[in-house]
């Protein structure tokens, strides 16, 4: 393969775009920090920080949350069951509009010129390039008189943003106004603002509840001699001014302690400008290089925006992850949107898929040191889960709410909140973890600890019936409210915790006394519950008229692939194509979209895994064209652009498909403008629709997921090269992680595999598909390399 440096750089991010807002700003971010950077006029940056969020709950709901044992007697003689009646039961007053109450740190406004209303300067033309490689922008602002040059990074492992500002007027050094504003929220209290030292302003920030806080502090340095300059800092901005060339670093610090905050962030200030901006460069690039060079990439021949979306992905993932918390269900591109409107995102985590889809596209990347952030996230915040799974199911284990905070603390949500398979959901990305990577250290330390808590709590709520198999208590599937026992989601991931934890327990001599109880559990565990005509199905006890999200019912398939049943998944692929809720005929010539993009995900991978080559490969190009954005991420829902009277007319014909012959959880048919319809709003004649969508952390890994998964798929053992590609593919991959602990590089020509080298990182053995699927046993660190006789699959 060429150098991975070349094809990366290829990929660089560079527009003359200067970005109305965050919503199409440039991502720089290390893990921990981000920037969010954009031009509408000046250049502008939201700061945004992972432990930055607000921490507070609706108190008055948690009150009302009954005990399991309470909500099992309530619905015990109830018919239909449902969990409507929880939407009254639990319901209390809000306090705040969770998905607009998102938080930054800080707005930082940076401008070269003076000048306000009839004088005020035109507008220069900006161009920004973001290295991907480098993990460096560089912006340039043009205009008469006037060539602002900016350059920043985010260093790994630290806490602090570094820019260079340099440029030319002509009268003279150019003139740097920078403005520091805590963005409009009525939670907040007034900042407290330093500005005692020269060069320097900063302000400390109580978040919501008043009980955790974050300093950010900014420092000019200046490069040319220039006289120290004093800041003022007033209500919620601060200024700082300096003329001619200077070197600007940015921090920020969190705790629990205003006056320790404020120390450690100018400490953090202090210790960047004696290693200089030229040495944390030189860091900077180092990590990025590292990564690249590290991980796995691909080559996608002529499939230049597959290729472009990829590469980005492979650096959103790392600007996400970093350090706990992970980044909330928005990643870390989010921000104020008017002076009114404090943020349109969430924070916080959603545990039917979305905050756990967003780490695993790390996995096959060869980054499994990403899911560090991922599973500390729960293991810091697993004694207050523990506690609230005892408060709420009266048993040991770790519950893991359908919806809760960075700190573990439930989000209530009614008649949402049992759907059960939270833990479920998180084990699978731990036990994908394990078995690509089969890194004991990482089990032992990382893995086991919460997977052992996981089928702790289940097994608890699972209880042996006559028919001498243990079944799970009532649940809900997600979305559709009516109560089921054996719910497929849960029971198809928690078994894939539950023999990971078997084998992990062995593996690490640990918990002898408990293994036993969970053989037993595995040995009569239930069947994954399907339809008469052998498609998987929501549970045992829901209507097969009921209403459905499909993309839930292909769990045992994908993702927990805890059955290799392609009957039973292409049956019920074809069921979902043509019955399942999530549908969107907002489109034209009679065709349908899913409207989420976890939806679209799990059926195309389905699809790839089910070896459908066609639509498998037609659905990674669908994914970006419905959810792409272009600043390489992705938002939630689709956007299409196009001629609307077309599309309403679509929809028209086809609405009927969505509510035929289906019932609710109360048992009544579905009607054209049913509430469990989801009447998304996928087309539009705006050109910017697109460019002003929010973006969600979901979106660049199940992108990168499913791209990976076209090239090389490795689920049971069986290692596919190529399975998803056309027949006339050229491309290439390196250091793909598949499941085993392999290492795979392979290439293709014009549909023709030209070879393929496998290294084996712990030792194991594997059946190579395209090798009528010969079994192979490597030694740990022994290389098989194969360069004839490999068909295509």
């Amino acid at each position: 393969m060429e150098k991975i440096s070349s094809l990366v750089k290829r990929q660089d991010w560079i527009t003359s775009q200067g970005g109305r807002d965050w919503r199409d700003g440039l991502l720089l971010g290390n893990g921990n920090l981000a920037a969010v950077a954009y031009a509408p006029g000046h250049l502008e940056y939201v700061i945004n920080k992972v432990d930055v969020f607000d921490p507070t709950q609706e108190e008055g709901m948690l009150k009302k949350i009954i005990p399991h044992e309470e909500f099992l007697k309530r619905i015990r003689r109830m018919e239909p069951k449902n969990t409507l009646f929880l939407n009254k039961l639990e319901d209390a007053p809000l306090k705040r509009k969770r998905h607009r109450d998102t938080l930054s740190c800080a707005v930082l406004r940076l401008s070269s010129w003076y000048g306000i209303g009839w004088s005020a300067p035109p507008v220069p033309v900006t161009k920004r390039k973001l290295s991907l490689y480098d993990g460096v922008l560089e912006e340039e602002m043009d205009s008469h008189n006037l060539h602002l040059r900016v350059k920043m990074f985010i260093p790994r492992g630290r806490e602090v943003i570094a820019m260079r500002l340099s440029g030319t007027s002509g009268n003279g050094p150019l003139p740097h106004i920078l403005e520091l504003v805590r963005p409009s929220d009525d939670r907040l209290r007034a900042p407290v603002w330093h500005t005692e030292k020269e060069n320097f302003l900063a302000f400390t920030q109580a978040l919501p509840g008043n009980r955790i806080f974050y300093t950010i502090a900014v420092c000019f340095l200046p490069r040319e001699g220039q006289s120290p300059r004093s800041a003022a800092g007033k209500d919620r901005c601060g200024v700082l001014e300096q003329t001619g060339d200077v070197d600007l670093f940015l921090a920020v610090k969190t705790g629990k302690d205003a006056d320790r905050t404020y120390c450690e962030a100018v400490k953090e200030l202090e210790e960047a400008k004696k290693l200089t901006f030229e040495s944390l460069e030189k860091a900077n690039k180092a990590w990025w290089h590292a990564y690249w060079n590290k991980g796995a990439f691909a080559s996608f021949g002529k499939y230049a925006d597959l290729q472009k979306y990829y590469t980005f992905s492979l650096y959103e993932i790392a600007c996400a992850y970093g350090k706990a918390p992970m980044p909330g269900l928005n990643g870390m591109a989010y921000g104020p949107l008017t002076e009114r409107v404090p943020g349109v995102g969430c924070q916080g985590y959603a545990h039917d898929q979305n905050a756990q889809i967003s780490a695993l596209g790390c996995i096959p990347a060869n980054h499994a040191e990403l899911i560090h952030a991922f599973a500390d996230t729960y293991l810091n915040a697993a004694k207050v889960l523990k506690k609230n799974t005892k408060k709420t199911f009266g048993c040991d284990g770790i519950y893991i709410p359908l919806s809760a905070n960075q700190l573990g603390r439930e989000c209530p949500t009614r008649s949402y909140r049992y759907t059960l398979c939270g833990s479920a959901y998180t084990g699978m990305v731990l036990c994908y973890a394990w078995n690509y990577t089969r890194d004991k250290t990482l089990l032992r330390e990382k893995l086991y600890p919460l997977l052992r808590e996981f089928v702790i709590f289940y097994s608890r709520i699972m209880h042996k019936g006559k028919d001498g198999k243990y079944h799970l208590d009532w649940s809900v599937p997600p979305e559709i409210f009516s109560l089921t026992r054996d719910e497929l989601s849960t029971l198809a991931l928690f078994k894939l915790c539950l023999e990971t934890a078997i084998e992990a327990s062995r593996i690490l001599g640990e918990d002898e006394k408990l293994r036993p109880q969970w053989e037993e559990l595995l040995l009569n565990y239930p069947p994954m519950p399907k339809r008469p005509d052998g498609a998987y199905w929501c549970g045992p006890d829901i209507p097969l008229n009921h209403f459905f999200y499909g993309g839930h019912t292909l769990y045992p398939f994908f993702p927990a692939a805890i059955e290799n049943d392609l009957s039973a998944a292409k049956k019920t692929l074809k069921f979902i194509e043509e019955e399942a809720v999530e549908r969107s005929f907002a489109d034209w010539n009679d065709n349908f979209h899913m409207n989420h993009d976890w939806s679209v995900f799990i059926t195309t991978a389905a699809n790839l895994r089910a070896g459908n080559r066609e639509k498998g490969w037609k659905g990674v190009h669908r994914f970006l064209e419905l959810f792409g954005k272009e600043n390489g991420l992705f938002s939630h829902d689709p956007i299409l652009i196009g001629p609307v009277r077309e599309s309403e007319e679509n929809e028209k014909r086809n609405a009927f498909r969505l509510y035929r012959n289906q019932i609710d959880a109360e048992r009544k048919p579905l009607h054209k403008d049913d509430p469990n319809i989801s009447h998304v709003s996928c087309v539009t004649e705006n050109p910017d629709a697109k460019r002003l969508a929010p973006a969600v952390l979901e979106g660049n890994s199940a992108y990168l997921f499913l791209a990976s998964e076209t090239l090389l798929q490795s689920h049971g053992s069986v290692i596919r090269l190529f399975p998803g590609v056309p027949e006339d593919f050229t491309g290439e991959f390196v250091s793909f992680l598949a499941q085993g602990g392999f290492q795979v590089d392979a290439k293709m020509h014009e549909g023709k595999i030209l070879y393929a080298k496998i290294r084996s990182l712990q030792g194991g053995s594997f059946a190579l598909a395209n090798l009528d699927g010969k079994t192979f046993s490597l030694k740990k660190g022994e290389v098989l390399e194969i360069t004839e006789s490999l068909k295509r699959i």
